[in-house]
């Protein structure tokens, strides 16, 4: 019997969505905890250089750990897994944005970059288990 598109390319499109999750991740964490122990960090695809303060490691931690729980989720097959990462992101950019070193440069510089990369976030861990939603809880 044939299987169709959408049974063939499952295994393929989620080992590429936890990947690139996973790789995200890891680079966030080490741009951040290397710029707050030398001289900033950048925003991908930005030259604006922004300087962590110790709340903002903490806050930016205990991010971290929503987004790797929901890596965790999805990487078990959990529709949920996807509103862990997207939402645990938005709490970090509406702290940033009013607190924390997106403040200090403006919302309105890192949008074009904060677009990209959202839209991006909802097609891996939104459309993507709604998509394939026979194999996700």
């Amino acid at each position: 019997m044939e299987t169709g598109f959408k049974e063939r390319s499952f295994k393929l499109i989620y080992w590429i969505m936890l990947i690139f999750l996973a790789g995200d991740t890891i680079d966030t964490i080490y741009r951040t905890v290397t710029g707050f122990f030398g001289d900033g960090t950048t925003f991908p695809g930005s030259d604006i250089v922004v300087n962590h303060t110790s709340s903002d490691m903490v806050v930016f931690l205990i991010i971290m750990i929503g987004v790797i729980y929901g890596i965790y989720l999805l990487y078990n097959l959990k529709k949920i897994g996807g509103y862990w990462v997207v939402g645990s992101n938005i709490v970090f950019i509406i702290y940033a944005s009013i607190f924390g070193p997106i403040a200090e440069v403006g919302f309105s510089t890192v949008l074009p970059i904060m677009a990209l990369y959202f839209s991006i976030y909802v097609v891996l861990v939104i459309v993507v288990p709604w998509y394939y939603s026979d194999k996700f809880e």
